[in-house]
C-alpha cells in the first residue's frame, strides 16, 4: 500500500482526506493521536482531515469504511464539535454521516453505518434521530 491517500472530500470540497498508512514517515508520530481520537480527526484550522489507513487495512479495505469515516469527520466539521468527542456528539456525528452518505446515494457505506451503530451507540438507528442534527446538513 501506498504510505498515504489523498483527495478533496466530497463532501466538502475544502476539506482535504488524507489517509495515512504504517510506512508513512509520521505515522508514528501520528498514532498516538489516532489511539486518543479514533479512526480519524480534524487537523485544527487546517481544513485536513487525517484518517489511520491501518484501520482499513485491519478490516479488508473498503471505499464503503473508508467513505463512513469520511462523512463522520465532516459532520463533525458541519456541527462545530471541537476537542475530545463525548458519547452525544459521536451518535450526532454518525446520524449526520447518515444524512451526507444518503444524499450521496452510498448505500453500501450506510450499509456499514448502521451495521455497526447499535453498538457504538446502544440504542438501534431510527431515523427519528436525525431530527437531533438535520438543520445543520444541505438537503
Amino acid at each position: 500500500m501506498s504510505n498515504h491517500i489523498s483527495y478533496k472530500s466530497e463532501f466538502l470540497p475544502e476539506v482535504t482526506i488524507f489517509v495515512v498508512f504504517s510506512d508513512n514517515p509520521q505515522y508514528e508520530q501520528l498514532k498516538p493521536l489516532f489511539d486518543e481520537y479514533g479512526y480519524g480527526f480534524m487537523v485544527p484550522n487546517k481544513n485536513l482531515i487525517l484518517i489511520d489507513g491501518e484501520v482499513l487495512l485491519e478490516n479488508n479495505y473498503s471505499d464503503d469504511l473508508l467513505k463512513f469515516i469520511e462523512a463522520h469527520e465532516i459532520s463533525h466539521v458541519l456541527l462545530n464539535h471541537d476537542g475530545p468527542r463525548n458519547d452525544d456528539e459521536e451518535l450526532d456525528a454518525d446520524l449526520g454521516a447518515y444524512i451526507l452518505l444518503n444524499g450521496k446515494h452510498k448505500i453500501e457505506a450506510i450499509k456499514t453505518l448502521l451495521k455497526h451503530f447499535k453498538k457504538r451507540h446502544g440504542v438501534k438507528f431510527d431515523e427519528k434521530l436525525l431530527d437531533r442534527v438535520k438543520n445543520h446538513f444541505p438537503d
